[in-house]
Formats: structure tokens, sequence, C-alpha cells
């Protein structure tokens, strides 16, 4: 199936306000990608395929979300003062197929029961297998077309990202590199039950940082036609991406589910090498070591998660990853500051570095 052109003239000149990303999001690229959704969908009935659940259910997935890969991607664009176009609608609708991948993927791999407030996608299909009353397995069936689902998603995905322009190709290039790069140090520290700080934020940069917002930059830039990132927005990127990675991590362990859509606990039962775990392996009381090193082991129970959620707090380690975020997104906005960018575009990023970052628990 070929990418699908934009409507002409259809993309909105770029407007110096905080919202015009949001406006972008939902008034070309909400559009695009059901539009691209639904001649997938046909294209598989056009080979005689009598269900279409992969291509329904990617469509289901990307109907909401907040969008940041884009947005950041937009602003990116417009530091160089371009109007928005096709081109940036194309590399919009290919991160959030790419990130709704990495999402479907990285439940399966942490056997997580929800996401978005709703059960996981692998959760859900293999509901649906249940009510339905079909043949074999429901929890095999899940994973199984789950796992499709997010192949379908990065295919989509590679497919738009191979006709963006030569430099806009290598940027995305290096975004899924790092990106599985990542995954794999997530799961490898996990089972090697790293604790050491240079493991965990590299973790955090390649998983999540990077490509949430250093590269969604990146790619916006060079679709306008700059040659790199200028290197103050390439630390704001950093800087901001490292901060949304803490958040999450912080999320993860002393957030609400029924504010944040997904469960807590889950890092801490894996052992995921995260820097506040990192933190912890050296403010933690000496009579609390051993709980740390039980972390990630089928010794550590549901008791053991709740035991080291609280000494997370009494040592301090959370308040330290919080104070680093804090700083994190004050340093990245001082950045924005003095880089000569064009009018609103500085606004925009603070508000955005603030909104990615700063999220409900």
């Amino acid at each position: 199936m070929s990418v699908i052109a934009c409507r002409p003239g259809a993309v909105p000149a770029l407007a110096g306000t905080a919202q015009a990303d949001t406006a972008f999001v939902a008034s070309e690229l909400r559009p695009y990608l059901a539009d691209l959704l639904a001649r997938e969908q046909a294209a598989w009935k056009e080979r005689g395929a009598p269900w279409c659940d992969p291509p329904e259910a990617l469509g289901a997935y990307l109907a909401d979300g907040k969008a940041l890969r884009p947005r950041f991607c937009y602003w990116g664009h417009a530091i160089a003062g371009e109007e928005a176009g096709p081109l940036l609608v194309q590399a919009a609708a290919a991160l959030e197929l790419l990130h709704a991948f990495a999402l479907i993927h990285d439940d399966l791999m942490d056997d997580s029961d929800t996401r978005r407030g709703r059960p996981a996608l692998h959760r859900e299909i293999s509901g649906n297998h249940r009510g339905q009353g079909w043949a074999g397995d429901p929890d095999s069936y899940g994973r199984a077309i789950a796992l499709l689902t997010g192949d379908l998603a990065f295919a989509m995905a590679s497919r738009i990202a191979a006709g963006l322009p030569g430099h806009a190709k290598q940027v995305w290039r290096q975004m899924v590199d790092e990106l599985v790069a990542g995954q794999f140090l997530d799961l490898a520290g996990a089972a090697r039950q790293d604790r050491s700080p240079e493991v965990a934020r590299t973790t955090t940069l390649l998983k999540s940082g990077r490509y949430t917002v250093t590269r969604p930059l990146s790619l916006g830039a060079a679709l306008a036609g700059l040659p790199e990132l200028p290197q103050g927005l390439a630390r704001y990127g950093d800087l901001v991406g490292e901060a949304f990675q803490l958040s999450d991590d912080l999320l993860g362990v002393f957030g609400d589910p029924r504010k944040t859509g997904k469960p807590v606990g889950e890092d801490l039962a894996s052992g995921k090498p995260t820097q506040l775990l990192a933190c912890a392996a050296t403010m933690l009381p000496p009579r609390w070591q051993a709980l740390l090193a039980l972390a990630g082991t089928p010794a550590f129970t549901a008791a053991d998660v709740a035991e080291l959620t609280r000494q997370l707090i009494r040592c301090g380690a959370r308040d330290q990853i919080e104070q680093k975020a804090r700083r994190n997104v004050q340093a990245a906005c001082a950045l924005v500051e003095g880089a000569g960018l064009p009018p609103g575009v500085a606004a925009a990023l603070r508000a955005l570095a603030m909104a990615a970052t700063e999220r409900q628990r």
C-alpha cells in the first residue's frame, strides 16, 4: 500500500502560539492516520482476508494519546520558520505508528495488564477470545495477535519513513536503532540486576528520552532543511527527554493507577535499571539493601514491593529523582530563551517541556 498524500494546502501555516501543535495533531495528523488505517483494512480485504483484527486494533490504539512525539517534531520543523507541509504530516504519522509499536511490544515484554486506563492490547484481545468462545488458549492468542499488531505498526511506520528525504531518513534510522538498544538495556539491566547510574541513565535516554524528544525535534528540523539540530536544542531535547522518563519512572512506583491509567509496582517487581533504583543503591540504609537485591527475583513479593516503595521515600531517593527532573526542565527552558527562535516557538517548547513532565500522580 502506498503512502497517502496529504490534501494540497490542507496543513495550516505555522502559528506563533503554543496551541499550534495540538491543532496540527487534531486537524491533520488524526485524520491522516484514520485514512491510513482505513486503507490498510481495505487492502487486507482486497487480499481476501475475512478478518482485519490487527489494523482495526491499531486504528483504535492510535485514536488517543498525547501525540508528544509529533508535537516535538512539529516544533523542530518550526524552528526554521517553515510552514507545515505534507512531509511533516507523514513524519508525524510515522512517529505515532512507531510509538504504538513500542508500547504494544513493551506491554508484551513486561506482561503488563493495563495501558492508558484500559486493558493492555494483548489482554483485550485475549478477553475477546474468551468472550467469543473461540478454540485454543486465549492468552497465547492475545499475545500473538498483539505481537502482529505491533509488527504492523512498525511496518507501516517504516513504509512512511522510506518516503522521507535523505537526511530525515538518517535521523529516523538513528532513532529506531536507539529505541531498540534502549529496550534491550531495559531488559538486560533487569536480568543482570545492574544498579549502576551509568546504565540507568543510558537506558533512560535511549529507551525513551531521545526517541520522545530529541530525535522528533531533529526529524522536524531535517524536514525543514536544517543539516542538524542546533546544539542548544539538542541539549534541550536530551534534558526534557530524560525528565520525561524520570517522571514516568516515578509514576510507575508512586502513581495512582486511576489517574495514570497504568499499573504501579511493575518496575520494582521486575528490577528495571531505572535511575530511581540506582539512587536507592547508594541511599538506602544497609538494612534495606538486601530488599533491593531481591527486586527482579521470584522471591520478591507484593509485600516487598510495598515496603521498598516506602523505603524509597524515606531514604530520599524519590526526592532526588523529582529534583533532577525539575532541574532538567528548568535548564532546558533556559536554553530555548537565548536560542534566537522564531516568535512563539520558544514559548511553545517551554510549555511542551512542562506538559511532557508534569503528569498527574
